[in-house]
């Protein structure tokens, strides 16, 4: 029988326990980093479902953007000409209050999918789309200004009297896609212009901000005053960090601290939670920055704080399935389930907005290069599987804004939503959790299959195996390194039995504890094999503000269950609020005996992921599958188990 427990997650999962803050582990000056692999050294393999999504876009979501539209408003601006038949750019956002942000992100997207994938078409469009963009530059001709949109935005935001910003509302946000878009250009194409234009951004922005007081500086980036704040400035610390770490210009690294506000970072390094109420994705972009900075040249404060930053959202405010906010507000520490301050609504169909994760996922990236911690890569497979993966419908590759949790069912968006370019990026992102390495080590973090090529060591490496389906990993050395390598593979908090290592069929005596790394060292040969099994087991886990809401989880996966489609729309596809008002499904709840959810639920016949509850009265014969393959239908992730549950104590 598989083994089972009722727990709140301990703290060593990288989850959400209500305990103290550890105390964080610092590095020294300079923080001594690890590096994750660019997706042009590491390719997908068939076999996983992050393969199919990558695909999807590949062929079709990323390939069916026009780069002209994409253009419409950088050549408005630049008064230069449209392309023929170009007569708009894309509804919505796009073309109002964040007027071009999605020219940022598709250049981050297609700059990865070209090296993850070895796409001509996104390398070909990305070189294109720079081309443009840099004419747009010089036509403008305004110091190395650059958007889609009036320098009045910035005016405006300055606070000079008299200002039309013509409806853009978070200028920085904006400018801070474009930036990173070009910076990625040219790390995953080679793209040299796109360095050139957002060098030339960088320094006109800088020469902005240094003509400012003080004052003027707090009260633009001053963003806990509103639950929307119009002063919202994306990660702007953290693109001006990347610049100064490729042209080491002093200048670029005092820019990005003017972002990191003292009012923020301050109580979090003391540890304070000052969250609720906060926009979520605002200030995650925020400690992402943070982070970056603080691993450039250790700066103690910004260490400490953005540590703490990852545990106060990990620990105290976040969902099952690694995601945050309610309709995109921290609430107060502790409130998973609610009453929430989404109107004292409880789960309602607003929570973890996929932005929020997306960016929850590079803070993790950034803290594990400093500190390599199983915790963080255990958060960072919760959140990839659970939340990123999941807001991508397996048949069309449509993305979600909200990810609802209890009764409802998701919204695929139409339009140029923000979600929509985080949507576009995550799916060329998938190659770059997987492998991290420092010197002669390399440390395996997700077991997803593909081919690693570590050119500075000069090994090759094959991964196979599909964990959410109950597959062992294999490792394959296919070419070895000139000299001996240092193999950390994770151990995930979620393992259910010991931990076997087979390499070359030959067992290994080793002690391979959950939420640690196993490492092996010795100077590998072409051909050798590591065999790893990680057995899953069936768990269940206790919201933090409601004992008796409990989530499902098979191994690293969260698991839904299927309510059916009774008072759906005839399509799902709409604007991220179009369902809001349509009421959630009745969720039956689990009377059961037993708090092993062994003992009632059994195997779907034909699907190792898959199960049907039984024997727990009103929940009998709903089935529960992968949130991340439950799409287009109601469903829930939370479950009320009813007190006699319990009855052999918690």
């Amino acid at each position: 029988m598989l083994k089972a427990t009722l727990v709140a997650l301990p703290a060593h999962c990288g989850a959400r326990g209500l305990g103290q803050l550890a105390p964080p582990v610092l590095g020294t000056v300079p923080v001594d980093v690890a590096s994750a692999f660019l997706a042009n050294q590491v390719r997908l393999l068939p076999g996983s479902p992050f393969y199919v999504r990558q695909e999807l876009h590949r062929k079709g979501v990323l390939a069916s953007y026009d780069p002209d539209k994409l253009l419409y408003p950088y050549r408005v601006l630049a008064k230069l000409p449209q392309k023929e038949g170009i007569e708009s750019g894309y509804d919505g956002w796009d073309s109002g209050f964040l007027r071009g942000h999605m020219t940022g992100h598709y250049l981050s997207a297609a700059s990865r999918m070209a090296a993850a994938t070895g796409s001509l078409l996104f390398r070909d469009r990305v070189n294109y789309l720079v081309g443009e963009l840099a004419k747009c530059q010089e036509s403008l001709n305004l110091d190395g200004y650059l958007a889609g949109f009036s320098t009045a935005a910035f005016d405006q935001l300055e606070g000079k009297p008299g200002v039309d910003a013509g409806g853009i509302v978070v200028p920085y946000y904006t400018v801070q896609k474009v930036m990173s878009g070009l910076l990625d250009a040219h790390a995953y194409v080679g793209n040299k212009q796109a360095l050139d234009v957002a060098t030339r951004m960088a320094n006109y922005f800088e020469k902005r901000l240094a003509a400012l007081d003080a004052a003027q500086i707090d009260r633009m980036f001053r963003t806990d005053g509103d639950r929307n704040p119009k002063t919202e400035f994306g990660a702007m610390s953290d693109v001006l960090t990347e610049l100064f770490k490729i042209g080491k210009d002093p200048r670029h690294l005092e820019a990005a601290r003017m972002f990191n506000r003292a009012w923020f970072v301050g109580p979090l390094a003391e540890g304070e939670d000052r969250l609720g109420g906060l926009h979520a994705n605002t200030h995650i972009a925020q400690a992402v920055g943070l982070a970056n900075s603080a691993n450039v040249d250790g700066d103690p404060v910004e260490l400490k704080a953005s540590e703490n930053f990852w545990r106060l959202v990990v620990h105290r405010h976040s969902f099952a399935n690694g995601g945050n906010s309610f309709n995109e507000w921290f609430d107060k520490p502790g409130v998973e389930v609610g009453p929430s301050i989404d109107d004292q609504k409880v789960l309602p169909p607003t929570t973890a907005e996929t932005c929020s994760t997306h960016n929850m996922l590079k803070l993790t990236a950034r803290l594990f290069e400093r500190n390599r911690r199983a915790e963080l890569a255990d958060y960072y497979e919760r959140a990839l599987y659970n939340h990123v993966l999941a807001s991508i419908a397996p048949d069309s590759g449509a993305m979600t804004y909200f990810t609802p949790f209890h009764g409802d069912f998701r919204t695929y968006l139409d339009g140029s939503f923000c979600c929509m370019g985080t949507g576009i990026e995550n799916t060329a992102r998938y190659n770059e959790g997987i492998y991290f390495h420092k010197d002669d080590s390399l440390w395996v973090n997700l077991y997803i299959p593909s081919e690693l090529n570590w050119r500075e060591s000069g090994m090759f490496l094959r991964q196979q195996g599909d964990i959410t389906r109950g597959d062992p990993v294999r490792l394959t050395v296919v070419k070895p390194g000139a000299h001996a390598v240092t193999l950390n593979l994770r151990i995930p908090a979620w393992v259910a039995k010991p931990v076997t290592v087979r390499i070359n069929g030959k067992p290994q005596g080793v002690d391979a504890k959950p939420a640690s790394y196993l490492s092996l060292r010795r100077k590998w040969k072409a051909g050798d094999v590591i065999d790893l099994a990680l057995p899953a087991g069936l768990r269940l886990e206790q919201a933090r503000d409601v004992s008796s809401m409990v989530s499902i989880f098979h191994g690293p996966v969260l698991l839904a269950g299927e309510l059916g489609k009774d008072n759906m729309p005839g399509s799902d596809v709409g604007d991220k609020d179009a369902f809001l008002k349509i009421a959630a499904a009745p969720v039956p709840d689990i009377v059961s005996t037993s708090s092993n959810p062994a003992d009632w639920l059994a195997p779907l016949p034909g699907d190792p992921s898959a199960f049907k509850i039984k024997n727990a009265g009103p929940a009998n014969g709903i089935v529960v599958r992968p949130l991340f393959d439950l799409h287009h239908q109601r469903y829930s992730v939370y479950w009320n188990l009813r007190e006699d549950t319990f009855r052999d104590g918690r």
